[in-house]
């Protein structure tokens, strides 16, 4: 089932009541202002997370979601970046409907100023686990990234794959400030992507690795896709581990 990623961040003087986030600046999604228009082929909600240090609340809007009640969300990751394991939460088996071609918003409230980030995967329908022979290929990446934008880069793979086509069904990026990474594959519309690392030692979210989220996207070995990294800081140093299954 086809899957997106988009992020929504704002830099917040202390809340007291919630307010809207900024919605990331996006190529592939519409974006105005706080919103992010909901593509009309992926109208559900497969999961999300909010972060802040001083996060004490925050909700996800659509008009569709106000018709019986907007997402209050919990658990909350109160941190600047990822925790490990992050705090998100997984709706990819029952997803949330939110409305094609409405928009969504992210509303968050701090308890003193800080910089508050939100991502959320949008879906088709309920995702189904792949499985296979599923093998893991490292890729990387020395792009300068933009800190709090999408910063697009290639990827170079540690080794070389065998001639064929390949589909990716899972990820983990990391960078020194990573938020998130999501694919870029050559003529395919949506941008998979998964909660990013800072730290070896981090472990993300088991829902982005080995299948979990069905089959991501497919490409030929000599024509990986992109990627896309969302970073709180400019890093020069950027690491991927894709999860693979050979198809052809």
């Amino acid at each position: 089932m086809p899957h997106t990623l988009v992020a929504f961040d704002e830099n917040f003087g202390a809340a007291a009541t919630l307010d809207a986030m900024a919605a990331v600046a996006d190529p592939h999604v519409r974006v105005s202002g706080d919103d992010i228009w909901i593509p009309d082929a992926l109208p559900f909600l497969a999961g999300y997370i909010a972060m802040a240090a001083t996060l004490t609340a925050a909700r996800i809007e659509s008009p569709t979601l106000r018709t019986l009640t907007p997402i209050d969300v919990a658990p909350l990751d109160l941190a600047a970046e990822p925790s490990t394991p992050a705090a998100y939460m997984d709706l990819k088996s029952n997803p949330k409907l939110i409305g094609a071609g409405e928009a969504l918003n992210f509303k968050a409230t701090v308890s003193a100023a800080a910089r508050a980030l939100a991502l959320a995967v949008l879906c088709d329908g309920p995702i189904a686990p792949v499985a296979g022979e599923i093998f893991t290929i490292k890729a990387t990446n020395a792009s300068t990234l933009v800190a709090n934008a999408w910063t697009n880069g290639a990827l170079t793979f540690a080794q070389s794959l065998p001639h064929g086509r390949y589909q990716v069904v899972g990820m983990r990026a990391q960078s020194a400030g990573l938020i998130a990474a999501r694919l870029v594959f050559p003529g395919y519309p949506w941008r998979p992507g998964c909660i990013g690392a800072d730290a070896y030692s981090d472990l993300v979210h088991e829902a982005f690795r080995g299948g979990k989220l069905g089959v991501w996207g497919e490409f030929e070995h000599d024509v990986p896709p992109t990627a896309d990294f969302l970073s709180i800081s400019a890093d020069t140093s950027q690491e991927v581990w894709l999860d693979l299954i050979k198809i052809a």
